[in-house]
C-alpha cells in the first residue's frame, strides 16, 4: 500500500500548474475525438464493450462474458463505467453458470500535456455473483497510470495500484495486493493496433508473487466499431499461478 501511495503522490506533485489548471475544465491537450480505437488511456469517450474471456488451470476453467458501458463527463476529463458479467465454471466438479461480480470504475485526468498525461482512477467489484462465480467479497482498487506518447504510433503507460477487499463472506481470505505493470501500444495504421499489458501482482495477504502477460491485436472495422483478440499466459509458482493460459475476444463501439 505504501508503494502505491508514494508513486501516486509523486505523480500528482509532478503535475505542472499549466497542465493541471482546471482539473475538470476543457483542456487544449484533450485527444481528438475522431480516434475511435479505444487504445489511448487519455482519450475518454462514450464507449461500449462486449467481451468473452476463457481461462484455464489444469482441468479447471472459467468463462466470463461481460458488457461494459463507459460515459465521459466534465469535458472528457472524467469517465464512469459499469460492467455486468455472466460467468461459467467447473470449479466444484460440475458446471455452474450465473451472474458474476458487477463492476464500477471511475477514471480521471488531472494532468493532460501535449504528449503525456496522468490517469487516476478507482476500480471496484461487488459481491453479486452466485456460488463459485466471483470473489465472494467486494474489492476496491485505486490506481495511477502515467501515459506517454513516444510517437503518433507508439504509447507507453506504466501503472501502479493497490487492491483491498471490503466486506464479503467471513470464510473468504481478504485481498491485499499491489499491482505493477505497463501498457504498450503500437499502431501500424490508423485502423490496426497491437498491444500488451504485462503485470505483476504482489499478494501481501498470502505472501505470493504472480501475474500474467499477453498480446492483443485489434482492428477498426468501421468508423466506430472495432474487434480484438487477446491470448494470455499466467505465471508464478504452481500454487500461486492465477491461470495457465487464456483467450479473450470482443467488440468495442466508441461513440
Amino acid at each position: 500500500m505504501r508503494l502505491a501511495t508514494a508513486c501516486l503522490f509523486a505523480l500528482l506533485t509532478s503535475t505542472t500548474p499549466a497542465a493541471a489548471q482546471g482539473l475538470l475544465t476543457p483542456s487544449p491537450n484533450t485527444p481528438p475525438a475522431d480516434d475511435k480505437t479505444g487504445t489511448n488511456p487519455l482519450n475518454l469517450q462514450h464507449q461500449i464493450d462486449g467481451s468473452s474471456t476463457y481461462v484455464t488451470l489444469t482441468s479447471l476453467h472459467l468463462t466470463t462474458t461481460a458488457y461494459k458501458h463507459g460515459v465521459p463527463l466534465f469535458n472528457r476529463r472524467l469517465r464512469i463505467s459499469g460492467s455486468v458479467p455472466l460467468a461459467s465454471t467447473n470449479l466444484t466438479g460440475e458446471t455452474t453458470t450465473g451472474l458474476g461480480d458487477v463492476g464500477a470504475d471511475v477514471e480521471w485526468l488531472p494532468r493532460l500535456g501535449a504528449r503525456s498525461g496522468l490517469v487516476v482512477g478507482v476500480r471496484t467489484t461487488w459481491d453479486t455473483a452466485g456460488s463459485d462465480l466471483g470473489l465472494a467479497t467486494n474489492t476496491l482498487l485505486p490506481y495511477a497510470q502515467w501515459v506517454r506518447h513516444l510517437s503518433s504510433r507508439v504509447t507507453v503507460a506504466p501503472f501502479v495500484g493497490h487492491r483491498t477487499s471490503i466486506g464479503g463472506d467471513d470464510f473468504v481470505p481478504g485481498y491485499n495486493d499491489t499491482l505493477l505493470g505497463v501498457y504498450l501500444v503500437w499502431r501500424p495504421s490508423d485502423r490496426l493496433w497491437v498491444s500488451t499489458q504485462p503485470q505483476l501482482i504482489l499478494d501481501h495477504e498470502r505472501d505470493l508473487t504472480y501475474g500474467d502477460v499477453g498480446g492483443e491485436v485489434g482492428y477498426l472495422l468501421t468508423r466506430r466499431l472495432s474487434v480484438y483478440g487477446r491470448p494470455s499466459f499466467g505465471y508464478g509458482l504452481d500454487q500461486s499461478k492465477p491461470y495457465a493460459w487464456g483467450i479473450a475476444g470482443g467488440v468495442k463501439f466508441v461513440m
